[in-house]
C-alpha cells in the first residue's frame, strides 16, 4: 500500500498490523483500534506507533487514509512497473499504452498523497525569501531548470546552484533572508550532504525527496515526501522527474496565485 512506503523501517510487529490490513482492507471501515490489535495479533501501542511513523495524526485518521487510498485502487492499474513500464519486445501500440498507464497511475498515486500544505508553504518561503538557490543534478536539474525558467515569467529569479560546479562556494555565502531548495529522488546525501548541513547554519532550506527518513529531514526547514515507486535499477528516471515536475507545478500554481491575487 502506498500509505505504508518501503523506505520505512518497521518492527516485525508493525509489519504484522500492515499485513493484516493489506489482505482484510474491506473490513476495516468498522474496526476500532483495539480490534485492529486483536485480529492482527499485536497491540495498541503497536498501531500508534506504525500510524506515527506514517504521518497519521489518530487512529481515526489512518483508517481514512486506508479507506481512502482502497477506493482510489479501483481507478488503478496495479500491473504497471514504475521502473520498467514496457519490454523491449513490445510492439508499438503495447508501449503506446504502457506509457499512458505509468502516467495516469502516476497522475493518481501523486494527487493522493502529496500534501498540499508543504506545497503552499513553500510557495510561502520561496515569495518571502531574498535569494532562492536550488540544488539538482542530472535528470533532476533539468528538471529544477525547467521550474527556474517557469517562475521566471512570474518576475522570480531563483539561482541553479549546480551550474559550473559552484554549489560548494555558493552554500557558504548564503544569508538569513534566502531559500536554498534541495531536490533529489534519494541520494540527497551524497549528492548533497555537505551543502544540506552548510546551509541550514545560515539560511532557510526545502528538501523534496522520497527518502524522508533518515536525519536531514530534521535538519531542513521544510521536507516536501514524494512517493516512492522507482527501483535502484530502472530503464528511465519515468516516474521521480514526473514527481518532481507535478511538485514544482503545485509551487508555480500557487506562486502564480500569489503574485495575481
Amino acid at each position: 500500500m502506498q500509505l505504508f512506503p518501503k523506505n520505512i523501517k518497521y518492527t516485525n510487529t508493525e509489519k504484522d498490523v500492515i499485513h493484516y490490513i493489506e489482505h482484510h482492507i474491506n473490513d476495516i471501515d468498522n474496526l476500532t483500534i483495539t480490534d485492529l490489535a486483536k485480529e492482527s495479533h499485536t497491540s495498541n501501542a503497536t498501531i500508534i506507533r506504525l500510524r506515527h511513523k506514517v504521518n497519521c495524526n489518530g487512529f481515526k485518521d489512518l483508517k481514512v487514509k486506508i479507506i481512502k487510498e482502497r477506493e482510489n485502487n479501483h481507478y488503478l492499474d496495479n500491473n504497471v512497473d514504475f521502473s520498467f513500464p514496457f519490454s523491449p519486445i513490445d510492439d508499438p501500440a503495447t508501449i503506446k499504452n504502457s506509457i499512458a498507464n505509468l502516467y495516469l497511475n502516476s497522475v493518481t498515486v501523486l494527487r493522493d498523497q502529496i500534501d498540499t500544505s508543504k506545497i503552499m508553504k513553500a510557495a510561502e518561503m520561496i515569495m518571502d525569501s531574498n535569494r532562492v538557490f536550488m540544488f539538482g543534478v542530472g535528470d533532476t536539474g533539468i528538471t529544477v531548470k525547467s521550474f527556474i525558467n517557469k517562475v521566471n515569467k512570474l518576475n522570480i529569479f531563483p539561482i541553479f546552484a549546480n551550474e559550473n560546479g559552484e554549489e560548494d562556494h555558493i552554500v557558504r555565502r548564503v544569508r538569513p533572508n534566502d531559500l536554498a531548495v534541495f531536490t533529489s529522488y534519494e541520494d540527497y546525501e551524497r549528492e548533497f550532504g555537505y551543502e544540506i548541513n552548510e546551509a541550514q547554519q545560515h539560511c532557510q532550506t526545502i528538501l523534496i525527496t522520497s527518502k524522508p527518513n533518515t536525519i536531514y529531514k530534521d535538519k531542513v526547514d521544510l521536507l516536501i515526501t514524494i512517493p516512492s515507486e522507482e527501483k535502484k535499477k530502472k530503464v528511465a528516471t519515468f516516474f521521480s522527474q514526473f514527481a518532481f515536475e507535478y511538485v514544482f507545478d503545485l509551487i508555480f500554481a500557487f506562486l502564480y496565485k500569489n503574485t495575481i491575487l
